[in-house]
């Protein structure tokens, strides 16, 4: 029986920080991310097994240590998808020594992508153009690169959402731009509304880019990381950023379970 997702890229993927204890934030919200695409893809999915998949890896997490985990669904089938299984990796969280109170520089991808792309919506493991970019990204020293669509908008990085600040306000790319609606992505959302920051989703074009304030790029690993660059325009630090981080660590902290789920 042929493994789907090594020829064809028919899988998915989420992507947890591990926590201190063995304990991981928001599960029900990345499980649910991709049920979604399992359920728009026809890929068999069971939310306990992709439970029971997490807890195992868990395991083998020492209780002292952070790490990056990654669950995957592996779909097989000779003409067609006939099954799927759920299967991990991990390892420690080092990438965060580097990033941790750091500020990212960001540059422009050198190509467009097609907003009404259903792989946009998803974490498929069709990640090549994400890998190419990114890869491209780091070898010049950038965090990480951000794409624009066939409009020219400003849509998302290729491991990360991103915000901008524009006088006492927040702005996002909508998810018709074409974007993944990441999961800390919704959490700063919610955190803006909660602290009574005027946030909103709305069309950023490549040409708004020096008339903002500052930035950060969210992802579940480096939750909120301010953005002193984009390209060659430099951005500073509001304050807002920190107000952000906090009311995030708050809901972080609810979300995480003993158990780790």
């Amino acid at each position: 029986m042929k493994n789907r997702t090594l020829l064809f890229g028919e899988g998915l993927f989420e992507t947890f920080r591990v926590y201190e204890g063995r304990r991981l934030a928001f599960v029900e919200d990345h499980l649910y991310r991709m049920a979604e695409g399992a359920n728009f893809f026809a890929l068999p999915f069971s939310g306990a097994k992709a439970v029971e998949a997490l807890k195992l890896a868990l395991e083998e997490i020492p209780l002292d240590s952070e790490a990056r985990l990654r669950l995957n669904l592996t779909s097989y089938g000779d003409h067609g998808v006939e099954k799927s299984t759920f299967d991990t990796s991990w390892e420690p969280l080092q990438e965060m020594s580097t990033w941790q109170g750091q500020e990212a520089k960001l540059a422009l991808a050198p190509f467009q992508r097609f907003s009404g792309s259903p792989l946009l919506k998803f974490k498929t493991t069709s990640y090549l153009e994400n890998i190419f970019v990114f890869t491209w990204a780091r070898d010049q020293g950038f965090f990480d690169a951000l794409f624009t669509n066939e409009r020219g908008e400003i849509t998302e990085g290729c491991i990360s959402n991103v915000f901008f600040f524009e006088k006492g306000q927040v702005l996002t790319p909508p998810t018709s731009a074409g974007l993944l609606p990441g999961v800390t992505r919704k959490q700063i959302i919610e955190a803006a509304r909660a602290s009574g920051i005027s946030l909103k989703e709305q069309t950023i074009m490549l040409r708004d880019l020096d008339r903002f304030d500052g930035a950060c790029v969210t992802n579940s690993v480096v939750e909120i990381l301010p953005v002193s660059a984009v390209g060659n325009i430099d951005y500073s630090i509001p304050k807002m950023i920190e107000t952000l981080q906090e009311e995030y660590q708050k809901r972080l902290e609810s979300s995480l379970s003993p158990s780790g789920l």
